[in-house]
């Protein structure tokens, strides 16, 4: 029979109690064999008192073990939940002695009392069944949680485009029923559906990085994209620069555009900013620092963003511009966005602008190719790496500086891309 002076993981037979801590939360768990296969039975119990979810965890466990509770207990998940919801009072006292966790569980503790007649505290309800808890969805939502307070929220929509591209080719399992083999099949699908090794790559990188989260957070998994990823492949056609030939072709087209659309087009083609760089650009944001006007690659308002923190950086105007009128055209937008005509979608300004570049383009080459060309430029023309470096934004090891381009004259910049474009 029930003896309360023994801990509850030496006596039960054929199955486990523990209480499992995932966020803070405390949930309640039970392995036990069946038919000679494993289950696992879990609910949270929404809360983060420990004392309480011991007593919450000892009243489920009651209200599902035989009165010989040395004997072993074969309960299916629906005859579980089924009982889950009919309270059984007990009269239990939370030991005072603590216990340390072992492998992020804590074993329930001894305990003095017997199954009574007195009614105790309904277990809280939950919103999904357990079966449900313990889907691949649902911990998302948690990881996203946490990791969307250091993503942008542009990062956020592309990992949830991720997880959700898995999901619907592996499909919505509970975390141990996913293997090696449905990251391999995943990757398979991946090769054959037309996507560059680098888009592939980031799918694997992605979600290499949620299971080694779900590896860190649960029990019930690994990191099952550990050693997938394609070894690195060069994309010659798509983000290759421009040849020279191509670069007169790219001038007479822009020259053929809107104003607008055609500054955009100088800007990437003389300076390699990137396109929402470009895109976002306000009136104030062009400057004229030490008698060299300059493009202020900065976001210091809501709607601008930059990739990294070397993206802030000053880039001098490269006199093509300045011949074409640009600063005429700076002055007739006045205060306010320097290219109005663009709207904010998908948290950018340069999504319509960059729909429009791919159907219109000159060459098949897409518009961050001319950042490519920029850089093979000023790296042709012998420009040290340092000026390179402050002009893209770039972050790079080999240089020491707390900001690129800070110990670097903006007329020295200036001569640098007036030589090499």
């Amino acid at each position: 029979m029930y003896d309360c002076h023994t801990n509850w993981h030496t006596i039960l037979i054929g199955g486990a109690m523990y209480l499992l801590n995932r966020n803070g939360i405390y949930y309640y768990q039970r392995v036990t064999m069946c038919n000679g296969r494993r289950q696992t039975f879990r609910k949270s119990l929404k809360t983060r008192d420990k004392a309480q979810a011991q007593l919450l965890a000892l009243q489920i466990h009651f209200n599902h073990s035989s009165p010989d509770v040395q004997q072993a207990v074969c309960i299916s998940d629906a005859a579980c939940r089924d009982v889950m919801s009919k309270p059984v009072g007990f009269e239990a006292e939370a030991s005072t002695t603590q216990h340390p966790p072992l492998n992020g569980h804590v074993h329930i503790p001894a305990c003095t009392g017997s199954p009574s007649g007195v009614e105790s505290p309904v277990v809280p309800s939950e919103h999904t069944s357990p079966d449900q808890e313990e889907k691949l969805s649902g911990h998302v939502e948690s990881y996203i949680t946490e990791k969307q307070l250091s993503w942008a929220p542009k990062e956020t929509k592309n990992q949830q485009n991720y997880i959700n591209t898995f999901i619907e080719n592996v499909g919505d399992k509970c975390l141990s029923e996913y293997t090696k083999a449905d990251a391999v099949a995943f990757k398979t699908w991946l090769l054959g559906s037309g996507k560059s090794p680098t888009t592939i790559n980031k799918y694997i990188q992605k979600l290499s990085l949620l299971f080694s989260w779900l590896a860190d957070h649960t029990e019930q998994t690994t990191d099952i994209f550990k050693g997938l990823k394609l070894k690195r492949v060069k994309e010659v056609n798509v983000r290759s620069g421009y040849t020279d030939p191509e670069l007169k072709q790219f001038d007479v087209w822009a020259k053929e555009q809107e104003p607008w659309r055609m500054f955009i087009a100088m800007i990437g083609r003389y300076h390699g900013l990137r396109s929402n760089e470009a895109c976002q650009l306000y009136s104030d944001d062009i400057e004229q620092v030490n008698g060299v006007w300059c493009f202020n690659i900065r976001a210091t308002r809501k709607d601008q963003s930059l990739k990294t923190e070397a993206s802030q950086r000053l880039v001098p105007i490269h006199s093509k511009l300045l011949a074409a009128g640009f600063l005429d055209f700076v002055a007739s937008r006045k205060v306010g966005r320097l290219f109005k005509e663009l709207p904010y979608r998908n948290n950018s300004y340069s999504h319509l602008f960059g729909q429009w570049f791919s159907r219109n383009r000159p060459v098949d080459k897409d518009f961050h190719s001319l950042r490519h060309t920029v850089a093979s430029k000023l790296k042709a023309a012998g420009i040290p790496l340092q000026y390179a470096a402050a002009i893209l934004g770039h972050t790079n090891k080999a240089i020491s500086y707390d900001r690129y381009g800070g110990d670097v004259p903006l007329n020295k910049l200036q001569e640098a891309l007036e030589v090499a474009l």
